[in-house]
């Protein structure tokens, strides 16, 4: 049906087609009812986030007066109801630095929600729960749902005319530049995080750039135009079964939307231009030439931070080494926080289980936490609809597994900035639940209702493929509604 070369040239296009989010077809809407857009954001980290790391002192000493004892986990937490602080110092905690003021910063404490005491057992925890995550099913064979991000970027208050409908960005230790691990379409359908920053700014911004990632863009457009001449082509002297017809058109349409969406990012020039990142050679030294996770890190993050501003989407997840053996990374820019100043492996180092590799874990959160609250301090200076492009963004921090290295997922850390706009009870408090296995814990399938509540899509029900596991159904009072 296709020559070796109209094969290997359209499948390649198909396959670029996923990278940064997938395509859907019809009419959208583009903001929600109220008047105001609706984003969220989500920060990936893999192999565990400590509690310990979250803890600011007024949460620490409150939580010890109902234990009755020093705590570092959910496993100590000794109340029966949700713990509510109303104003919590967040910023005092390790890794929460980075919300207070600074030089020329705003304070992001009064914009932020700390969330303690969420469970996933079900999820298996471990290493990684991979899919588990984002879906909020048991992943172990495979993606069993789509992941959340997925489903707020099909919401059309959510997606509005954005020509991406996710962007899936981040850093991992890997030689391939794909992830294939945390996000997925659908039911045994993977989505890629793509792990190269070049490839991420050549995507995104390839249509106002000069160089090689400007080159890349033409080049993609070129290719899609002949890809759909040959299918037409194939479908006017198409002689086969109506299946085969089917698929014919599908390629066809999927084609054609990729056009459309390269034909709508150039008509988006002036956005896209007074936002565009710093891209590959455009420094001496050249950024993008260094191999260090967390200079990795900032690039991907500068990427999405200007596809918010610009409109390329509303939607996206930062992942910082999500996803089985991604985390296995060695941060050569941490060397004073390392145990004797000497950076060792990231497996090495989880396993080394000392106050000094906690220190290390710790600060690694913090800067991954820091850059969160680096998008979230440009939305709020971005004037939009009821107030702020953060009043209308939800931003989340989570791991990918619970608590710690070899995880039991009974404890998920969560950081939320923003989204007053969408529901989000985001104004300083701190929030812990009862310990797993209470009647009273909530989970992180929780969470992620609320975010669909958020967005415009009231469910109850998101996550869980065997209903038995869930505990409560919907959203959280205590942080959304």
């Amino acid at each position: 049906m296709f020559t070796r070369r109209n094969f290997l040239t359209t499948s390649g296009l198909l396959a670029g087609a996923g990278l940064l989010g997938g395509l859907t077809f019809g009419s959208r809407r583009g903001q929600a009812a109220d008047g105001y857009p609706r984003r969220v954001v989500i920060f990936l980290e893999g192999n565990g986030i400590r509690p310990a790391c979250m803890f600011d002192p007024l949460t620490r000493e409150t939580l010890e007066g109902h234990a009755g004892k020093a705590i570092e986990s959910n496993r100590d937490y000794g109340h029966d109801d949700p713990v509510l602080l109303p104003a919590a110092p967040l910023s005092e905690a390790r890794a929460l630095g980075s919300l207070a003021a600074g030089d020329g910063t705003i304070s992001l404490v009064e914009r932020s929600a700390l969330v303690l005491g969420l469970s996933a057992t079900y999820l298996g925890g471990g290493h990684s729960t991979d899919f588990g995550a984002l879906s909020a099913s048991n992943s172990s064979g495979g993606p069993a749902s789509a992941s959340i991000e997925t489903v707020l970027s099909q919401i059309a208050e959510v997606r509005g005319n954005t020509p991406f409908d996710a962007v899936r960005v981040g850093i991992g230790a890997a030689t391939s530049p794909l992830n294939y691990s945390s996000c997925a379409f659908d039911k045994a359908k993977p989505a890629p995080i793509l792990l190269t920053p070049r490839a991420s700014f050549a995507s995104l911004f390839g249509s106002v750039a000069s160089g090689q990632a400007g080159e890349e863009f033409q080049s993609r457009k070129q290719l899609l135009e002949f890809a759909i001449e040959d299918v037409a082509r194939e479908l006017k002297d198409f002689s086969g079964s109506s299946r085969g017809r089917v698929k014919l058109e599908t390629y066809e349409a999927s084609l054609l939307a990729m056009l459309a969406r390269n034909d709508q990012i150039l008509g988006m020039k002036d956005a896209l231009l007074a936002v565009k990142p710093t891209g590959p050679g455009e420094l001496d030294p050249d950024p993008y030439a260094s191999t260090d996770p967390l200079d990795q890190l900032r690039l991907q993050v500068d990427v999405v931070q200007a596809a918010l501003l610009s409109g390329l989407t509303n939607v996206a997840v930062v992942s910082i080494g999500s996803g089985s053996y991604y985390w296995s990374m060695q941060f050569d820019s941490l060397a004073d926080f390392y145990p004797g100043g000497q950076v060792i492996a990231g497996h090495d180092l989880r396993h080394a289980e000392s106050a000094e590799s906690y220190e290390t874990l710790h600060e690694l959160t913090s800067r991954g936490v820091a850059e969160m609250a680096r998008v979230a301090r440009a939305l709020e200076a971005k004037p939009e609809a009821g107030g702020t492009m953060l009043d209308n963004t939800l931003l989340l921090y989570m791991s990918d597994n619970g608590e710690m290295h070899h995880s039991n997922a009974e404890e998920w850390p969560m950081l939320l900035v923003g989204g007053n706009n969408m529901g989000f009870k985001t104004d300083g408090r701190s929030v812990t639940y009862p310990k797993a296995g209470h009647e009273n814990n909530r989970q992180t399938s929780n969470v992620f209702n609320s975010m669909l509540h958020g967005a415009g899509l009231p469910t109850d029900d998101f996550g869980h493929g065997n209903p038995a596991t869930r505990i409560a159904e919907g959203p959280l009072a205590e942080l959304w509604g």
